[in-house]
């Protein structure tokens, strides 16, 4: 258990590197199939909805493990969960690398993706809480950098199974899981788990920050499934070669990488909900004009640019979330769970819907619909809300601290039976040690007889 002195100074760089590193391993399995795609086509005899079966099963796996992965980080800690997930991991790259039929290569992308959700959830769950408040926007900026890193790395982890056979790349995916599982013994110790329930877990997403962690996350989610799916197809259309759009979405990959960090430090400084509503207006200008533009350079442009806003978009979401969570009592891990089963769900659907609406329309209407959400979400979800939390649930971020009515009996002058009336107080954030001290202070104070029969007045500070 990390004290408050330890909680303040926040993580050091080597858990962040750590957790970078779990991030990329991850990404890396994730991603690596995309060019290997074609040869197991050939070697496995694969049709072409059986090769769309094998690339949704990781983030079927995913979805499917995501809350089971976080209520394991929840219960026995955010390092069980690195582990447990960790050695799952190695397990399916050696049975993904060893297989050659389509049910066993479909298999084992299940259990990478599930395990791949319980790495998540523990090891976001532990940075987050090694990481005061004021600082964990920034902090998770840099760990959804090194998301954005895995992504660059797949598809050369592909070429070099395409090339030494993937036997041996993922062999290597495997002793890396095995040096992360080693690792994990020279860091902090995080906070250990505790009862959790899944009932009770749920019942968080009531709650209106938390709520809108979540949905910021699926909203990420949605749009990379989509545009994983529309803009290579539209890139083909206009006669762009396989080279420019690797090297689209690997300059995506590299401006997200950049631009996370500093989407966290917004976050932590003008609020992750002002945060989230310009990323979704920088969404709305992509989703409407890439369709449309008729030339390939400018679409190449305009992709590279605007892409990582909706990868940045988890940012503010994970921020939102964390802290709700926190305030809620409920265990980083669970909320990290919850929001990788609301990415993976989000990316999963809009991946297989906007191919089946394009396909029947346009690649205008899919655009149209996503830009239609992104506006929907801004000007009505997110209407302006203020920064910082306030101490009760279904509040908005931000929003000024509501007089909290205090019904007791009370005596005055030695009179018994004499009762006197409710006392307002302010409702103190209780977010720190002094919080509480003050919070305590004033009910005990509030609580105290009078020998004069007034109620004292108390002026709680900032």
């Amino acid at each position: 258990m990390q004290t408050s002195a330890g909680r303040s100074a926040g993580p050091g760089r080597a858990l962040i590197a750590y957790v970078g590193a779990l991030v990329v391993v991850d990404l890396a399995l994730s991603t690596a199939i995309t060019p290997l795609l074609p040869h197991y086509v050939r070697t496995a005899g694969l049709s072409t909805s059986a090769a769309g079966i094998l690339m949704g099963s990781y983030p079927l796996g995913s979805i499917t493990a995501a809350l089971p992965g976080g209520f394991l980080a929840g219960r026995l800690g955010p390092r069980a969960a690195v582990l447990a997930g960790l050695a799952a991991g190695a397990v399916a790259a050696l049975a993904f690398g060893w297989s050659s039929t389509g049910l066993a290569l479909a298999a084992a992308r299940f259990a990478q993706g599930a395990a791949g959700s319980c790495v998540w959830a523990g090891g976001l769950a532990w940075l987050a809480g090694a990481t005061p408040a004021a600082r964990r926007g920034e902090v998770l900026g840099v760990a959804m950098g090194f998301a954005a890193a895995g992504t660059l790395a797949g598809p050369a982890v592909g070429a070099l199974a395409s090339l030494a056979g993937p036997i041996l790349a993922f062999s290597l995916i495997a002793a890396v899981n095995v040096v992360l599982m080693t690792a994990a013994a020279f860091l902090p110790r995080p906070a250990e788990g505790g009862a959790q329930r899944l009932l009770p877990g749920l019942r968080v997403l009531r709650d209106r920050e938390v709520a809108v962690g979540i949905f910021l996350t699926m909203v990420g989610g949605m749009a990379i499934g989509m545009l994983d799916v529309l803009a290579p197809l539209r890139l083909s259309q206009l006669g762009a070669a396989a080279l420019v759009i690797a090297g689209t979405f690997f300059a995506a990959g590299v401006g997200e990488t950049l631009l996370s960090p500093l989407i966290g430090r917004l976050s932590d400084r003008r609020g992750a909900v002002a945060t989230a509503r310009r990323l979704l207006v920088a969404g709305v200008a992509v989703s409407l004009a890439f369709p449309l533009l008729g030339d390939a350079g400018w679409v190449v442009a305009l992709l590279a640019l605007g892409m990582p806003a909706y990868g940045s978009l988890c940012v503010p979401a994970s921020a939102l979330l964390s802290a709700g969570a926190e305030r809620l009592r409920l265990h980083q891990g669970v909320a990290f769970g919850l929001e990788n089963c609301a990415w993976s769900g989000g990316e999963f659907a809009a991946a297989a819907a906007s191919g089946a609406v394009a396909q029947a329309t346009s690649d205008v209407v899919p655009g149209l619909l996503f830009a239609g959400l992104c506006l929907v979400t801004v000007t009505v979800l997110l209407p302006g809300a203020p920064r910082a939390r306030h101490a009760r649930g279904r509040s908005w971020p931000g929003a000024r601290p509501r007089p909290m009515r205090v019904h007791r009996p009370r005596h005055s002058g030695g009179t018994s039976g004499v009762t006197q009336p409710s006392v307002w107080a302010p409702a103190i954030p209780v977010r720190s040690s002094a919080n509480v001290t003050s919070a305590a202070s004033v009910a005990q104070a509030v609580r105290a007889p009078s020998n004069t029969g007034q109620v004292r007045s108390f002026q709680s500070e900032g």
